[in-house]
């Protein structure tokens, strides 16, 4: 019982350090939110899967590979059921690369810059927020969450620049 609680922690705490990361990045790459949604939940899926090779020092690692191969797989299943047939890289045309370590080190202090932006944005009022995350990274139009929210855009503006500018102030971040 204590193995499976142990692996439970940590499925937690990379679910919370990652999802939104992860979700950003093949976002990035796909394009469509509920496309990425479902790549991400394979991610977790697939991490939960090989939980006990799952290193806490080597997680960032695997992590960007796992995505990079669900991202592959969900292109590779996409184009097999629209093409009718199998599939090859160069006919996905999509770019999957191999980082290297400099490329990963990179990759990891965007990482943190980045956790530490959503770790400042705690601090921010949730319906603020919430404005802001749905149009930095959703990509959602200002015109857009304003009817969502039954706001006028101009407000929905005035939210995300009062959260740009809490985000400099806190994190030290230039213009």
């Amino acid at each position: 019982m204590f193995v499976l609680k142990k692996y439970r922690d940590f499925q937690k705490e990379v679910f919370e350090k990652y999802s939104q990361f992860i979700f950003s990045h093949v976002f990035k790459k796909v394009g469509k939110r509920n496309d990425a949604l479902d790549i991400v939940q394979n991610v977790f899926i697939h991490l939960w899967k090989y939980r006990k090779q799952l290193k806490k020092n080597v997680a960032d690692a695997i992590i960007f590979r796992t995505c990079r191969q669900e991202i592959y797989h969900f292109y590779k299943e996409y184009h097999s059921g629209v093409l009718g047939g199998s599939v090859s890289l160069e006919e996905l045309q999509v770019e999957i690369c191999d980082y290297s370590e400099e490329e990963l080190e990179i990759l990891l202090e965007k990482e943190r810059r980045l956790e530490a932006i959503y770790c400042t944005l705690d601090l921010v009022p949730e319906k603020r927020k919430h404005i802001f995350l749905m149009n930095k990274i959703e990509g959602r139009t200002r015109k857009e969450i304003a009817m969502e929210m039954n706001m006028s855009p101009s407000a929905i503006g005035n939210q995300i620049d009062k959260t740009f500018r809490f985000l400099r102030e806190k994190l030290g971040f230039k213009n």
